[in-house]
């Protein structure tokens, strides 16, 4: 059975629901539909009823069973924002939230943040900008966080003769240049996502342009070290290293010679730290779009809640398989 296949499996086990809030993109409604079909979740699609069904009709999408829930429901909404203004998890003032939920990102998250739905997806109309401030400030940050971040995950289908390689990718989507801090908190949330949904036991490297101070001791490379110390600190328990080239972090015979010390992920990383966010956006895409690997997410970490922010370039096939892996990471979430 494949990873997706049992990603699949585990959704319909324990089934979650999934926000819409762009319920007229042709590609979003029609996975939406089959996801709801197949059981891999239930579908809450946002935005005016009429346009939704309209588009469902237009494209062959069959919605019937599936919620909508109309931005033009003033009862509703303010329903909505009564249980919002109550909570204990509330990030901004009633007043602030009420003036923006007229759009669909904005109703999502706030029928997320007052647990409506067990997450949100969205991405393929909508900036990443414009979710992350969305979930920023309805949704918030688990306490303790230092910064939201993202993670994509890959999954090779051959690399150095190892068959279906699972890499994971962080973080090209929230901190363009992280703070020492923010470093290794992306670091120690992506670890965990890694794990939490592919059962892979994650093996972090922590990438520079040097491998263990091989480029000197540059700014940028200090940084990273900083950072890793940092995570090693406050997570002794993962397996943290760096900094390392990218040869050095994922070609076992290159870490055994660049690095001269007993290492637990040299040459063995499957989660890999790119030191901002430009760096691991292109490195992401570079991967994803030369080889032969299928990709999900970005998966975000540090929200309170699941998001799943999907690329604007996403196919029918791959939505249905981010709304599967969404509804896992929630289940996951929820112990």
């Amino acid at each position: 059975m494949s990873f997706i296949e049992k990603i699949y499996n585990q959704a319909k086990e324990n089934k979650q629901s999934i926000a819409i809030p762009e319920s007229t993109n042709e590609v979003m409604l029609k996975a939406a539909s089959k996801v709801q079909k197949d059981g891999v979740a239930e579908i809450v699609l946002l935005g005016k009823t009429h346009d939704i069904k309209a588009k469902a009709e237009e494209i062959g999408a069959d919605i019937e069973g599936i919620k909508i829930v109309d931005v033009d429901d003033e009862k509703y909404k303010e329903e909505l924002l009564e249980k919002y203004n109550a909570s204990p998890n509330k990030v901004m003032p009633k007043s602030f939230v009420a003036k923006r939920i007229e759009d669909p990102v904005y109703l999502a998250c706030l029928l997320e943040a007052v647990g409506e739905v067990d997450a949100t997806m969205a991405g393929i109309d909508t900036t990443t900008y414009e979710f992350v401030l969305a979930a920023s400030s309805i949704i918030g940050l688990n306490k303790d966080c230092a910064s939201a971040s993202g993670i994509q995950i890959l999954e090779l289908e051959e690399f150095q003769g190892e068959k279906n390689k699972f890499i994971g990718v962080a973080d090209g989507a929230i901190n363009i240049e992280p703070t020492v801090e923010q470093h290794a908190g992306i670091a120690i949330a992506s670890c965990e996502t890694f794990q939490a949904v592919t059962g892979i036991e994650a093996k972090c490297a922590f990438l520079s342009y040097s491998t263990d101070g091989s480029g000197g001791m540059s700014a940028p490379v200090k940084r990273v070290r900083d950072a890793v110390a940092l995570a090693q600190k406050l997570r002794p328990d993962l397996k943290i290293d760096g900094e390392f080239q990218t040869d050095a972090a994922l070609i076992e015979r290159v870490g055994k010679k660049k690095v001269k010390r007993p290492s637990e992920v040299a040459g063995q990383a499957n989660v890999l730290i790119f030191p901002d966010a430009s760096a691991s956006n292109i490195g992401g895409k570079l991967i994803q779009f030369t080889a032969n690997c299928k990709s999900y997410g970005p998966l975000y970490q540090g929200f309170r809640l699941p998001i799943l922010d999907c690329s604007r370039g996403m196919d029918e096939a791959l939505a249905y398989d981010n709304m599967a892996l969404l509804a896992v990471q929630a289940k996951n979430l929820k112990g």
